[in-house]
C-alpha cells in the first residue's frame, strides 16, 4: 500500500467498537438499498450519507469512496448468505447464491458496469472459490486449482448474465441459474445428487 492509499484509508474499518460497526452497519445498508434502485453511477456519497444519517465526515472515517462502500454493502450480504449455508455440501452453497442474485436482479443489473463491480466480482469469487475447490479436490483431473478456478470464472460468468428479469419471476431466474450452474458441473465431471 502507498503512503497515499494509507492515508486515504478508512480508519474504522476493523474497529472493535461497537458503535463504529453500527454505524458501518448503516452506511453499508444505505449503500445497499439505494443500488436495488439506481445505478451505481447515479448514487453519490452524499446519497448514502443522507439515507444512513450520517455524516460525510463519519462516511470517510469507514470508507475511502462511494464504491468501497458499495463493494463492502454487497460483500457483507453475500457473506450473510454464505454463513446460511455453513456446513453444507458446495453445491448448497452456489444453489443459494443463484437464489440471492435472482432476488436480488436490480442490484446486480445496477451494479454492473460500475467501477464496484470488480470488486464486487473479487468478493464474490474468495467467497465461491473454497466451495469450487472442494468440488474440483472431488475429481480425478488435476491439477484440482486450475479447475476450480475455472469453476469460479464459469460460476461468476453465468451469476452476472441472468435475462432482464422483465419476463420471469424471482423462483424462475433462480431455477434458470441452478440449472446453469448444475449442467456446468456435470459437463466437467461433477455428480449432482
Amino acid at each position: 500500500m502507498s503512503t497515499n492509499e494509507a492515508l486515504r484509508a478508512p480508519a474504522r474499518t476493523d474497529s472493535a467498537d461497537p458503535r463504529a460497526a453500527r454505524v458501518r452497519d448503516l452506511l453499508r445498508r444505505a449503500a445497499f438499498e439505494l443500488i436495488e434502485e439506481c445505478r451505481v453511477e447515479k448514487i453519490s456519497v452524499s446519497d448514502i450519507t443522507q439515507r444512513a444519517g450520517v455524516s460525510r465526515q463519519v462516511f470517510y472515517q469507514h470508507f475511502r469512496d462511494r464504491d468501497d462502500a458499495v463493494s463492502a454493502a454487497v460483500a457483507a450480504s453475500l457473506a450473510a448468505v454464505a454463513a446460511e449455508t455453513a456446513g453444507e455440501q458446495p453445491v448448497a452453497l452456489l444453489h443459494r447464491l443463484c437464489d440471492y442474485t435472482a432476488e436480488h436482479a436490480d442490484l446486480y443489473r445496477n451494479l454492473y458496469p460500475s467501477a464496484a463491480s470488480q470488486q464486487t466480482a473479487d468478493a464474490y469469487r474468495a467467497l465461491i472459490r473454497p466451495a469450487c475447490a472442494r468440488l474440483a479436490a472431488g475429481l480425478s483431473r488435476r491439477p484440482a486449482d486450475a479447475l476450480a478456478d475455472f469453476l469460479v470464472g464459469g460460476i461468476i460468468e453465468i451469476t452476472r448474465q441472468q435475462d432482464d428479469g422483465s419476463s420471469s419471476t424471482t423462483a424462475a431466474r433462480a431455477n434458470d441459474l441452478r440449472a446453469r450452474i448444475d449442467a456446468c458441473l456435470e459437463a466437467v465431471g461433477i455428480q449432482m445428487s
